[in-house]
């Protein structure tokens, strides 16, 4: 069934100018070789790599872009040094892939203030026309990696289907939680990248799975003699949000090896709402079309003249509930008819003339004198306009601090063997300052709705008793909802370490040409994360109560109840007494740790000699073990969290069993049209057994190919494509994330609220309308201003694995143009048009699109995803509102991705001034269809 298609036309552009004085202008090898040819020349491998990195720092646009017009590999060609680029294990003399890869200089995002590795690498074209999880979002969502965690998805196809690699190796995740699968970007800094190579293509038969839409190799510094130091500081005008970064480099290079140690620190301030006029207060910002248009339409308070704030409610009651039938009020009413839901207590007489008292509103309706009847019409609306102390100083970015320390070093034994190692250890903290809104539903002090909502699963709830104790100064047959908010603070800090020690060399006489790699890397991730919770069980206590529940115990924690006047003015202001701190909130901490083991040996050289050149073969194998055990907190695990999200234990691990092996075969060589023709293939088998804490397994295989082709046509002119599949086994938590719990708000996913004017407006169709009265909704429902619990979890059993097709096709035009413009100007054009198809991809659907798809179906009530949804009855607190949605790990359909990037570059010889270098790069997606 097709439940969402959606299709996309966007782009994403990037440009960049960087003027290079006379000095530095002999580094920009397009414009003046002399750079590529004096590195070139040098036949120490250490002092060349060093004569490259100063050429790149002093003109970096130089070494950003496609890597297919980028110098770099000039410089190698002029010693016959053999080079490895990123999506090949083939060793070549020049650079020639058939895939298009990007290169990306941090000297550049440094000079751009980009100090973050994730910001340096979510600026590339790729990435900008997608969502991304930066800080920013993982701290006010639930995100995979948990709180802080940052991760990058290439052509907006997630992170799980971006492979990142160090060095060239797969890097294992970091993060908390049960949903942790991707890197995370904030282990490495950025003073220690030395470049970041993107493949713009799938590559599972290169590099296993995962890598469906690319693959984001970073590339670390090397071969530094001395000592280097940095230091970098953002201060915006205002308090907040400040950046500072320090890190120290020290390495030396000596005749049989080198080493190179660096350290890094950096903290982020948090950035606060009242930080910032423009964060103090959440605007609307509408405005008119038509006849007024372009004046604001949003709702104003009439107290102040100036539009409404969008704040968390609070201070407030909701007296929403609307009970028909004998002896039940009609639910209270605004002098306009409408209804009015939101009881607001006032001090003095500010909401005189524009709210209602609600005491005698109604016949038999009593309440203090102080609370008000708001939001039946668009100035009583506006009255609720406010803005809590807690959420003036609640984060909008949190507080961060990072330290790093790296270390890699080589050794050569003999000519014909290398070892080397690499050491990372990262260490992340985060907090973040929130807020939460809470409350129960209660009685007044004199109503006839016990006898209908009291039975034995209520606590403390006698359908005999005339109402709530503690609320006697309300009457009435209606339900009070009292909202409160409450800190809500959050906490992590994760360790990530990281080693790799690894033998490579050559076979000497025995297999000329021919060399080998064998390496063993460990990874593992430490985190805690720290909550503030309300507990469950002590609002249990206090909701639909009829008589003191002194004398009792609550029922998961065991500890004494006491009464709690959740009416009382200063409840609903959020100052509670320590005796109610301690029963209703707490803290809770929880523990995840992530392991990755791998072991992986290649073999690569040339079989034999065409008349065109070198048949080169790659040959390997890797064996990887993931494993991951996220262990919530206490009362998470209880499931005692109140509007928390909330889950088991995940524990689990897979085993993956891989062998591969590419080919490089050139056909023809300088002939008409013809100045180079080569084809590559790859291939490899993926075998991944998954297995959970308690025994349940499952196994993946499939085996994956790629074929490329690259024709040469002149200096000028080249054309270069592949076609290829690749292959992801489904994520540990997508397996194994035990039943978690979420939530989300009823009007962000309830579909039947207020039929009969989304039907008039025309956002709903008939069928929609048709199923929600078949449901027993009322055309005029309004729906909750709470919550509805989301239930996520794994689908171990149940899942298959991603396979996906991708197709890339590019031309790359070099024309030598240094006179044919003005003198000395060059300019080079790369062109890819990309085409990539998952099929059967693993995701969640969102509680939404079930909502949707079970009442726009044809075949309802039988329609499965009805299944997955549960309404409170009528008559119950909250009739007809969603209390319950099941999203479990499904596969669906399919999702279709193509579009065109763009790579331009002119470099302009200024003589005596110097050098300009522009680069600009564009994505252009012209489709983007998911069917479900």
């Amino acid at each position: 069934m097709r439940l969402l298609s959606q299709t996309l036309s966007s782009a994403s552009l990037t440009a960049l100018a960087i003027f290079s004085l006379p000095g530095a202008a002999q580094a920009q090898d397009n414009a003046a070789p002399t750079a590529a040819a004096r590195c070139g020349a040098i036949t120490d491998t250490a002092q060349r790599d060093r004569c490259l990195q100063d050429a790149a720092s002093a003109n970096p646009v130089s070494q950003t872009g496609d890597a297919a017009i980028l110098p770099p590999a000039a410089a190698a060609q002029q010693n016959d040094q053999a080079i490895v680029v990123t999506g090949s294990r083939i060793r070549r003399s020049e650079f020639n892939s058939p895939d298009p890869i990007q290169v990306i200089n941090p000297e550049i995002g440094l000079q751009q203030g980009q100090i973050q590795t994730v910001e340096l690498i979510n600026s590339s074209p790729l990435a900008t026309g997608s969502t991304q999880i930066t800080s920013v979002i993982s701290n006010n969502f639930v995100t995979q990696g948990g709180a802080g965690a940052e991760t990058v998805s290439l052509r907006g196809l997630g992170a799980d289907r971006t492979l990142v690699l160090l060095n060239g190796r797969r890097a294992g995740p970091a993060g908390v939680r049960g949903q942790i699968s991707s890197f995370d970007l904030n282990v490495l800094p950025s003073s220690i990248i030395q470049s970041v190579e993107i493949l713009k293509t799938g590559a599972s038969s290169i590099y296993g799975s995962d890598a469906v839409a690319g693959v984001v190799n970073i590339i670390t510094r090397r071969n530094t003699d001395g000592i280097e130091v940095r230091a970098f500081g953002s201060l915006p005008f205002h308090r907040g949000g400040e950046q500072y970064d320090l890190s120290a480099t020290f390495g030396r290079t000596f005749s049989h090896g080198s080493f190179l140690i660096s350290g890094d620190y950096y903290r982020q301030n948090d950035l606060r709402r009242n930080d910032r006029p423009y964060l103090f207060c959440q605007e609307e910002y509408l405005t008119f079309t038509s006849p007024r248009q372009g004046d604001r339409a949003d709702i104003v308070d009439p107290r102040t003249g100036r539009p409404a704030c969008n704040g968390v409610l609070n201070n407030a009651v909701l007296t929403n509930n609307d009970f028909t039938g004998p002896g039940f009020s009609q639910g209270l009413r605004g002098p306009n008819g409408q209804q009015t839901f939101v009881s607001e207590y006032a001090v003095g007489n500010e909401l005189n003339g524009v709210c209602v008292p609600i005491n005698g509103l109604r016949p038999g309706v009593r309440a203090p004198a102080n609370f008000f009847g708001c939001n039946f019409d668009g100035p009583s609306t506006g009255a609720l306009n406010q803005f809590s102390q807690l959420e003036q100083n609640s984060d909008v970015n949190s507080r961060f601090e990072r330290y790093t320390i790296y270390a890699q070093g080589r050794y050569e034994f003999s000519p014909s063997v290398e070892a080397y190692a690499e050491f990372l250890y990262n260490k992340r903290k985060t907090h973040t300052i929130g807020l939460q809104q809470f409350g129960v539903f209660q009685f007044t002090g004199s109503s006839i709705l016990p006898q209908f909502f009291c039975d034995n699963t209520v606590f403390n709830c006698r359908p005999t008793d005339a109402g709530d104790p503690l609320n006697t100064a309300f009457a009435g047959n209606f339900l009070l909802q009292p909202l409160a908010v409450t800190p809500s603070n959050f906490d992590t800090d994760i360790d990530y370490y990281r080693g790799v020690l690894g033998l490579r060399g050559d076979f000497g006489r025995f297999l000329s040409g021919w060399h080998w790699d064998i390496y063993g890397q460990y990874s593992r991730s430490e985190g805690a994360y720290t909550q503030d919770v309300i507990f469950q069980d002590s609002l249990f206590t206090q909701q639909l109560r009829t008589r003191s529940c002194v004398g009792l115990t609550t029922p998961v924690r065991g500890v004494p109840c006491i009464d709690i006047n959740f009416m009382d003015p200063r409840f609903l202001r959020g100052e509670f007494t320590p005796e109610e701190r301690a029963f209703l909130f707490g803290r809770e901490t929880g523990h995840t740790t992530y392991q990755q083991a791998t072991g992986e040996g290649t073999i690569t050289g040339n079989l034999f000699r065409l008349p065109a050149g070198e048949v080169g073969l790659a040959l390997g194998a890797q064996m990887r073990r993931d494993e991951i055990r996220d262990v919530p907190g206490a009362t998470t695990l209880a499931g005692n969290a109140a509007l928390r999200t909330s889950s088991g234990i995940t524990a689990g691990h897979t085993l993956s069993k891989e062998v591969f092996g590419e080919i490089d075969i050139p056909l023809i060589h300088d002939t008409p049209l013809i100045r180079s023709f080569s084809i590559t293939g790859a291939a490899r088998y993926t075998s991944v057994d998954a297995t959970r804490s308690d025994g349940a397994n499952d196994h993946f295989s499939d085996s994956t190919w790629k074929i490329g082709a690259n024709w040469q046509v002149a200096d000028w002119l080249r054309f270069r494509g592949s076609w290829g599949t690749s292959f992801r086994a489904p994520a540990l938590f997508e397996l194994f994330l035990q039943n978690q719990t979420g939530f989300q708000q009823q009007q962000s996913i309830d579909i039947c609220i207020n039929t009969a004017r989304a039907l008039q407006l025309g956002t709903i169709n008939q069928r929609i309308a048709n199923n929600c009265t078949a449901a027993g909704i009322p055309p005029d429902f309004l729906g909750a201003t709470g919550s509805a619990t989301v239930i996520s979890g794994g689908g171990l059993g149940n899942l298959q694995a991603e396979t996906s097709r991708a197709r890339v096709a590019s031309v790359i035009l070099t024309p030598d143009t240094r006179n044919i413009l003005w003198g000395g100007m060059q300019i080079s054009l790369v062109l890819d048009y990309f085409d990539i198809r998952v099929n059967g991809e693993i995701t969640t659907l969102g509680a939404a699109n079930i909502v949707l798809g079970c009442y726009n179906s044809r075949f309802y009530p039988n329609e499965p995803l009805c299944n997955q949804i549960t309404r409170a009855p009528a008559g119950s607190p909250g009739a007809f509102n969603i209390t319950a949605v099941r999203d479990t790990y499904v596969n669906i359909n399919s999702q279709d991705n193509r579009g065109i990037d763009a790579t331009v570059r002119v470099v302009q010889d200024l003589k005596s001034w110097g050098t300009l270098s522009l680069l600009g790069q564009m994505t252009w997606q012209l489709h983007d269809t998911q069917a479900l």
